[in-house]
């Protein structure tokens, strides 16, 4: 697309409740941006169809046939964890921009196969970290860089939400890519990475399980990111709602209450020191809005995706790391960054700048 082409014609793989509660809206409520087609499993074509009339969109009867349509520029994959790849990479291939829901993909080598896609078709493929996106990130990363709590030296992140059993929800089945680690787990994941700029060297895990489920449910994992600094992580499909992280530095700490602060609700972040404590609130922001805006921009002013797929790769190689050494009784598993892989940023810390990734509202 050109500058000049200001609308963005979108479709969407999934009618869940999840995204006709908050990325549908996000799209239409965004300058520029246009929700043109929805489509869903065909024995779940009628709910597609409510979907769609609610934005005057087309609804098709496959996924295959949303991929195929000349009259979509992105297309936002919104399905099992299994069949992010697969579409797209075939999003990519019917010369489709894409923003796909985390993770991802559940292997490094997945991600590498959609980067491959995206570059030989000169488009742009990025996951859908919204949680970055939403004002509070920017000035928790502001703070860092200015010194305020010093040099980062560890970072501490809990994420977790309830998914009750019986609920039928995906996240529960492993043949679909369930459990913690590739659902709530990601944004752990994501958190440390994003501020220390880099993977970690090593990390280590524990798993448990639910009785009676195949997919580990709680998580509580260490993360090395070599010179003394290093993350802690939990997260959890047994119990929340979490959404916190925390920033250590040589003379201090930079605590973001809730990272998922949704439309409605401000941000709340604490900078404590030895000279005290200040708390600073961040007006409210749809980061799901923030997210579709600054992915709409990329693509029409044809710059690189804000949430870069070198940060997606790693990403999936600790998940992978963790998950192994979960099988391992918590053995550390080393996760060190390709030696060709340029990192996503410095170290954060004073004056080193703000981590690729966190954008301005």
């Amino acid at each position: 697309m050109s500058p000049s082409d200001t609308t963005l014609r979108w479709g969407v793989l999934g009618a869940t409740a999840y995204i006709s509660g908050h990325l549908l809206p996000a799209i239409a409520a965004t300058p520029g941006c246009r929700v043109a087609a929805v489509a869903s499993r065909p024995e779940r074509h009628a709910r597609a169809g409510e979907v769609a009339l609610r934005y005057g969109a087309t609804a098709h009867r496959d996924y295959a046939a949303l991929v195929a349509d000349p009259g979509i520029d992105a297309v936002y994959v919104a399905l099992p964890n299994t069949d992010h790849v697969e579409w797209t990479v075939r999003a990519l291939e019917a010369g489709k921009h894409v923003l796909v829901e985390k993770p991802m993909a559940m292997s490094e080598a997945g991600v590498r196969r959609i980067e491959r896609a995206a570059g030989a078709a000169s488009r742009i493929a990025m996951e859908a970290f919204m949680y970055r996106f939403h004002p509070q990130q920017r000035l928790a990363a502001d703070l860092l860089d200015s010194g305020a709590v010093g040099e980062l030296r560890l970072v501490r992140a809990a994420f977790a939400f309830e998914i009750a059993d019986g609920s039928g929800n995906i996240r529960l089945d492993a043949a679909l890519g369930g459990g913690a680690t590739w659902d709530v787990g990601c944004y752990a994941i994501d958190v440390p990475q994003l501020f220390f700029g880099r993977a970690p060297e090593r990390v280590s895990a524990r798993f448990g399980r639910r009785t009676g489920l195949a997919v580990e449910t709680s998580a509580t994992g260490w993360m090395d990111f070599g010179d003394g600094r290093a993350a802690v992580i939990d997260y959890s499909i047994d119990y929340g709602p979490r959404a916190w992280y925390e920033l250590q530095g040589t003379r201090g700490t930079i605590t973001v209450r809730n990272a998922w602060a949704m439309a409605g609700e401000d941000g709340v972040v604490t900078v404590r020191t030895a000279d005290g404590a200040r708390t600073e609130t961040v007006p409210a922001g749809n980061h799901y809005q923030h997210q579709v805006a600054a992915f709409a921009r990329a693509v029409v002013e044809g710059r690189p995706a804000p949430v870069p797929t070198a940060a997606s790769r790693r990403a999936a190689r600790v998940g992978e790391a963790l998950a192994r050494s979960a099988a391992a009784a918590g053995r550390a598993v080393a996760t060190a960054d390709d030696p060709a892989e340029a990192p996503a940023a410095g170290p954060a810390g004073p004056g080193a700048g703000t981590p690729v990734g966190v954008v301005t509202a």
